[in-house]
């Protein structure tokens, strides 16, 4: 077993120095289904702080119980080139039918794999493990373990293992199912079906998840852990009644008059209970796989400088500050500027003050922010976000002008991200 790679939380280091045979490793998910250039950039940014990645390599979706299947364009090459390990993913939807361990949807799945673990091969890639993503049904654990062995067989001494949600955890088939493989993956993020457009929402509740890996350690079987840095929007209708929910992809037409809210992994609490489980040594876990590689263009991910200092064993700095440019002919411009390490929501109100000396000229607010109200010649002015920006984010390193004002000349202004009382 290597050693501990690149969790740097003190205490996780002092623990790998006293016990050498001890790994936490952190891992991350390249969910992306088309390899474009943004996707390597990206592992390569990540290169140094992780220990390896979990690539999805196809998909298998079911038609009246019959296959279909969709590969990902990887470039087994490239990926062999980044000098770390790489499993891969196969995806299963759900399966309504019955389950054997030599039928035909057994068998079909059984070459699916094969011809995974070839083509990497074949390319140069010796594949960390195989990672089973099925979409099984709680009650019919017992019929995937008949899979999971065939599939295991299939993988020959290439290492198996599932992904589990938490609900399997206290069912009695699931310590057979994962003895059958070598480890598994618990997935500790999910959403439940919301109640209400006005409901608050949680990708991840740390306490909840501390208890269902607290109940995993107790199984008996090596496993890791998976943790969230995305996000979804959710639909809900004119009267509150929840619709659907879409993840990174092509915009959606939703019907008119529809309220999209977003829920989101909040990356200083993951972070924190990243941290717990690299002190906690629990029994039989052995590290956490990040879901997913955040690339340029993703609109509900973390950004990807986010994810390397978490990947450090850090709790990403939130610091979103307004600051005033100067420029020529008093002319005060306004701007958030997010100097920390996360993406912040863009505040509702932004308020201004000057001493009573200072003489307006003029003012507006800009980029979806306008003023308040007429307070501007009274030594205050409130900018006040318009509601379509109310679920919008500003990444870390990123700035926006809001508004401006001019004076007869410089003077000092106080700038606060609330409204002044």
């Amino acid at each position: 077993m290597k050693l501990i790679h690149r969790w740097r939380f003190v205490l996780g280091l002092v623990c790998a120095q006293a016990n050498p045979l001890w790994a936490f490793t952190q891992e991350v998910y390249v969910w992306q289904r088309q390899f474009s250039p943004v996707v390597y950039q990206a592992l390569e940014a990540v290169r140094s702080d992780t220990d390896g990645y979990a690539v999805l390599a196809a998909e298998v979706s079911w038609e009246k119980n019959r296959p279909r299947l969709f590969r990902s364009n990887v470039d087994y090459t490239a990926l062999a080139a980044k000098g770390r390990p790489v499993g891969l993913v196969l995806r299963i939807g759900p399966y309504a039918g019955r389950f054997a361990s030599d039928d035909e949807p057994a068998r079909y799945l059984a070459g699916v794999v094969d011809s995974l673990l070839s083509a990497a091969r074949t390319n140069g890639l010796e594949p960390a493990e195989l990672q089973i993503d099925f979409d099984c049904a709680s009650s019919k654990l017992a019929g995937y373990r008949l899979w999971l062995a065939a599939l295991k067989l299939a993988a020959g001494s290439t290492k198996i293992v599932f992904t589990a949600l938490p609900d399997w955890l206290g069912r009695e088939d699931f310590p057979a199912l994962a003895r059958t493989a070598d480890g598994y993956v618990l997935q500790v993020h999910s959403l439940e079906k919301p109640a209400g457009p006005e409901q608050v929402f949680q990708l991840c509740d740390p306490d909840r998840a501390w208890a269902w890996i607290a109940q995993a350690a107790r199984i008996g079987v090596p496993f890791r852990v998976a943790l969230p840095t995305y996000g979804y929007r959710l639909a809900f209708d004119v009267t509150g009644k929840f619709i659907a929910l879409s993840a990174e992809g092509p915009p959606v037409a939703w019907p008119a008059n529809t309220q999209l809210r977003s829920v989101r992994a909040d990356a200083s609490t993951v972070a924190k209970l990243a941290q717990r489980l690299g002190e906690a040594r629990l029994e039989g876990c052995t590290g956490i796989i990040w879901f997913r590689l955040p690339v340029t263009g993703d609109q509900l991910n973390w950004e990807l400088s986010t994810l390397k200092v978490v990947l450090r064993g850090a709790v990403p700095v939130s610091q979103l500050v307004a600051d005033v440019i100067w420029s020529a002919d008093g002319l005060a411009e306004v701007s958030l500027v997010n100097r920390g390490e996360r993406d912040e929501l863009l505040p509702s109100k932004i308020g201004v003050r000057w001493a009573d000396d200072g003489r307006v000229i003029v003012a507006d607010g800009l980029s979806g922010y306008s003023p308040l109200s007429d307070r501007a010649r009274a030594g205050v002015m409130v900018l006040s976000a318009k509601p379509a920006l109310a679920e919008e984010r500003i990444a870390p390193g990123r700035s926006r002008k809001i508004g401006w004002i001019r004076f007869s000349h410089e003077i000092p202004l106080t700038l606060q991200l609330t409204a002044f009382p």
